[in-house]
């Protein structure tokens, strides 16, 4: 029985990713604050934040460790220390976002180059990279999500449950740029699937993949097709991302960044290791699942945040003056 250990083990993706090692017998456990607690794994509590975080696992050992909560090079560096002698694969999640903006070339491999200079965070995650590359004292795994979802919506400038927010109380929507730039969902239970295989699988050692759908769709087919399971209309307003970042310097990031790329993913590499795999959760059926998600969110109580909101209204409304003055 192959044991494994999930840092992290509640999130949007690692979810998923849980209930497949669970399905496929593995002896699964998780480190985490137990916010979240999981049926039928072993939990081990503590927080990757504090000082000397993994006590709770000094006499144990793993054949996989799965980092799912590691955004920086000193926590890295503590797995590093900490599971060299205590796992036989240490599997990291970088980001897709690493790879080179602004694109070069449409269609993603993994070799094309990572370079960010828009985000932080996608540095963040090659320097993690980088680090993993360079020592020869854990073997690891390198996987580099895209849009992964499962109980979201995707959103295309505000978060999923700000955007059903206003498609539910009939605002208008910002699409960043024309609305055609072609972006990738993956369902987690499609990640998972093939995420799993890379368990003590020797030709994945020393590697990295990326793994997504790849079919592409545009952002505007995205967010009609979200409108569409809340049975919605959608009213679409495009702004150019740089007149958004203009407005809101934290969507640099995440838009010049990531989202107004167009982007496509070759999975060749990871069939090639893997075997056989393609995702089957249809959009259709993957945004009809997370939207029943984000409706409990927002009957719980939702409230979006009120400034980003009048952000908002406040770009629609320059943006509906500027084209009407140019009409």
């Amino acid at each position: 029985m192959t044991s494994v250990l999930y840092i992290g083990g509640s999130g949007e993706i690692s979810t998923a990713c849980v209930a497949h090692s669970l399905a496929l017998g593995h002896d699964v456990s998780v480190f985490n604050r137990g916010n979240h607690p999981i049926e039928g794994v072993r939990h081990f509590a503590g927080s990757i934040h504090e000082p000397n975080p993994y006590q709770a696992l000094a006499n144990t050992s793993f054949d996989v460790v799965c980092q799912f909560l590691a955004f920086d090079t000193s926590t890295v560096e503590a797995d590093l220390d900490f599971f060299a002698s205590r796992c036989k694969q240490y599997v990291f999640i970088s980001t897709a976002s690493a790879y080179e903006k602004p694109c070069q070339h449409h269609v993603i491999t993994e070799q094309t180059p990572l370079s960010n200079p828009f985000w932080d965070y996608a540095r963040k995650k090659i320097a993690c990279e980088d680090l993993l590359i360079s020592q020869d004292q854990l073997p690891y795994t390198i996987v580099r999500p895209s849009h992964t979802y499962r109980s979201r919506l995707p959103g295309a400038v505000i978060d999923g449950n700000h955007q059903t927010w206003r498609l539910l109380n009939g605002k208008p929507i910002i699409v960043h740029g024309d609305g055609q730039s072609l972006w990738t969902l993956t369902h987690a239970a499609d990640f998972a699937r093939a995420f799993c295989c890379l368990f003590l699988n020797d030709v994945a050692l020393g590697k990295a993949f990326h793994i997504t759908d790849e079919q592409a769709h545009t952002w505007d087919t995205l967010i009609l097709s979200s409108a569409k399971v809340l049975d919605v209309e959608a009213e679409l307003v495009h702004v150019s991302s740089e007149r958004l970042v203009h407005h809101q310097p934290l969507w640099q990031g995440p838009l010049l960044g990531d989202k107004s790329n167009s982007v496509m993913f070759d999975n060749r590499y990871l069939k090639q290791v893997i075997g056989d795999w393609q995702c089957e959760v249809t959009l259709e059926f993957g945004l009809q699942q997370a939207a029943t998600m984000v409706l409990d969110r927002l009957a719980a109580g939702y409230e979006p945040d009120k400034n980003i909101d009048q952000l908002i209204d406040r770009i629609i409304e320059e943006n509906t003056f500027r084209d009407f003055g140019s009409a």
